[in-house]
């Protein structure tokens, strides 16, 4: 597994990592960013049920117990589309859905009693990976650490979702229902979607 260079500490290496650690975007940058528009909640990593893969270095016992992938829309855009709303939306923030159907808070839409598809509300915007980890060490002490693993922009239509990298290196991302895996060489994570308000 590639080691992801200036992370805070060394031991960190060694658990599940997309690539090279990102520059702190999801934090010094949200302000410039838009509006949260999904969220997913980590299930599993590479197949384990969180807590997970525990690695053990340095005299630091690491474990998974939770991630997210945000979508967020982004703070500007240059289109705008014509909706019952009484202010302009941006057209890639307008989504079409069968009559009928319900939109549930966490972006699941239902059509009858058989269809269920998630549906991010901006079609493109910046996403964030993210782990949060608890440290172990010898002396008994222990912290949490949430870790970026990824971050960059996203482009989605019904079924289909691409994640880019702030390296421009795309990550295979698959969708189910509810669910979005995102999989990275070597490393499997299984998001489900909550709501994001």
């Amino acid at each position: 597994m590639r080691r992801p260079p200036a992370c805070l500490l060394a031991a960190r290496a060694a658990a599940l990592s997309v690539g090279a650690c990102e520059s702190p975007t999801a934090d010094t940058q949200a302000a410039d960013l838009g509006r949260v528009v999904a969220l997913d909640s980590l299930r599993t990593a590479d197949a384990a049920a969180l807590p997970c893969c525990a690695v053990d270095t340095a005299g630091v016992h690491i474990s998974i117990v939770a991630g997210t992938l945000t979508f967020r829309a982004y703070a500007h855009y240059t289109d705008t589309a014509e909706t019952p709303a009484p202010w302009p939306v941006s057209a890639a923030c307008v989504t079409a859905v069968p009559n009928g159907a319900v939109i549930h808070s966490d972006g699941l839409v239902t059509v009858g009693d058989s269809v269920s598809y998630l549906v991010i509300p901006c079609h493109v915007g910046t996403y964030t990976l993210a782990l949060t980890e608890r440290l172990e060490f010898r002396n008994g002490s222990s912290q949490m650490a949430v870790i970026s693993l990824s971050s960059g922009t996203y482009s989605w239509k019904p079924d289909t979702l691409s994640l880019v990298n702030g390296a421009g290196e795309a990550l295979m991302a698959t969708m189910s229902v509810d669910t979005i895996i995102v999989a990275a060489p070597g490393h499997s994570y299984e998001f489900q979607a909550v709501a994001s308000y």
